[in-house]
């Protein structure tokens, strides 16, 4: 029989864990206004959460205080090497 492919080594599971201390999380909110329909984003507050009602946001779209609704919260893992 023939000899199988060379592979690359699979790394050990704690080099893989030990990626993230390298890297910051940085959790965005996104917000749909009810007036223009427009989505913005800003960073995540405690107490966000998703179909969250806001009262009181300044839609950058509408220029004023329209009723607005948290529609999605994500996540990036950013290297602070690589942002400028």
């Amino acid at each position: 029989m023939s000899e199988g492919p060379d592979l690359p080594p699979i790394p050990s599971i704690g080099e893989v864990l030990g990626r993230k201390e390298h890297f910051i999380q940085k959790v965005t909110t996104v917000i749909r206004c009810k007036q223009c329909e427009g989505k913005y984003t800003r960073i995540f507050q405690n107490g966000d959460y998703t179909f969250k009602k806001l009262d009181n946001e300044n839609c950058p779209e509408c220029k004023k205080k329209t009723p607005s609704i948290i529609v999605e919260i994500y996540s990036e893992w950013i290297n602070p090497k690589k942002e400028k």
